[in-house]
């Protein structure tokens, strides 16, 4: 079963249906129709039926899963995850997404345990391989010191999108990616939590073309990472989004527009939230178009001590638009990760139940192998370099 119908439901289901071993699929959705447009445009006969779900409907929803599905990739909005997440453990089966909130998923990890479920979380693009990547770097590692990410989503050059004053059209959850823009973030930096004003610290990043340079901006922590691994002494965790070079400077003003406030103004009557109105008129203009691309980038390092001395592995990939598929790079490397991460759990390649977290992935020499080498086998390429000093 695959629940949520969108952009990355599309993504899971685009990948789900390639596979000879998926039978049959059925899309789930609170929105039918729409989801049934979504289902006509992959046009294939494994997804056998569109179902109206609502999670927020335990009993209904534990009844559907109990109708012989092996497991369930859901592609929901961060909100409902542990919902739907609690509904497969009470239908006793497996299940994943890329969305869920690491701050309370784990609450349902004895539950989990008890039923013999395998839950993985937020497998998607950042979070999901960024962390599985973490955790492979950990693992080569004697000891971890430091954990960087870089990670963005973005138009492809020289497209419309490029070309509009934001460079930027939405090819995820849009309302999320506005709010990465605003606040603060705390991260773990030289041995200390502190606490960075979003856009504040924008540095230039160079990947091979046709990327070239982008601008990065701090984010999130990865504190969750080191949590997990049950790792001491680490000096650095955090996580930087990739735009291209301005976007800093274009949100701040944005912001300093008070554009981005959420507390409403009274308009002929009315009160609007400023920034509800930035993201309603976002989603009626930034949609991208038909056959528009995007791309994807990714770059996570993991340094630390190595046989005595300082050493660090860094992982990196790109993606583009697929336009033979008619899906985008956000698509793929969100909504594949997810879908892989379902099979393997539906063939039983997790040894113990609970609510796994995607660095384990990594952290597991053998888990590791396979998620990487199915990622590659969909064109998603990961480079490793080493890097240790010669002396």
């Amino acid at each position: 079963m695959v629940l949520g119908i969108g952009k990355m439901g599309y993504g899971i289901l685009k990948d789900l249906v390639a596979q000879p071993h998926v039978s049959e699929i059925v899309a789930g959705d609170f929105n039918v129709e729409a989801a049934r447009k979504v289902v006509e445009k992959i046009g294939s006969d494994k997804i056998v039926e569109v179902r109206r779900v609502d999670v927020t409907d335990r009993a209904e929803t534990v009844r559907l899963m109990r109708e012989g599905f092996d497991v369930v990739a859901s592609a929901l909005p961060r909100p409902v995850c542990d919902t739907a997440a609690a509904a497969a453990i009470e239908a006793g089966i497996g299940y994943t997404d890329v969305a869920a909130s690491f701050q309370t998923i784990f609450n349902l990890d004895d539950e989990a345990r008890k039923a013999g479920v395998v839950i993985v979380p937020h497998i998607g693009l950042d979070i999901g391989i960024d962390r599985v990547l973490c955790g492979v770097g950990a693992r080569k590692l004697d000891k971890p010191e430091r954990f960087h990410v870089w990670c963005g989503g973005f138009p492809q050059k020289g497209t419309p999108g490029y070309n509009n004053p934001l460079k930027y059209k939405i090819s995820w959850y849009w309302p999320f990616a506005v709010r990465t823009n605003i606040g603060t973030a705390k991260v773990l930096k030289d041995g200390k939590i502190v606490e960075i004003p979003k856009l504040s610290d924008p540095e230039q990043i160079w990947f091979p073309e046709p990327i070239g340079w982008v601008e990065a901006f701090t984010t999130g922590n990865l504190l969750d990472v080191v949590e997990h691994l049950g790792l001491e002494g680490v000096k650095d965790a955090w996580s930087k989004t990739l735009r291209w070079p301005g976007h800093c400077e274009i949100w701040r003003k944005l912001r300093e527009l008070h554009l981005l406030d959420e507390k409403p103004i009274d308009v002929k009557g009315v009160k609007v939230s400023p920034i509800d109105l930035f993201i309603a008129l976002g989603e009626k203009t930034l949609q991208y178009e038909p056959g528009e691309g995007d791309a994807v980038c990714q770059r996570v390092e993991v340094s630390g001590i190595k046989d005595g001395k300082p050493a660090a592995y860094i992982y990196e990939f790109m993606d583009f638009y697929d336009p033979v598929e008619d899906i985008t790079a956000m698509a793929r490397t969100t909504g594949f990760p997810c879908s892989i991460v379902a099979q393997m759990i539906a063939r039983g390649e997790f040894k113990e139940p609970g609510v796994i977290h995607p660095v384990k992935i990594g952290y597991d020499e053998k888990l590791a192998d396979k998620f990487l080498s199915e990622l590659a086998r969909r064109n998603i390429k990961i480079t490793e370099h080493f890097k240790m000093p010669l002396n």
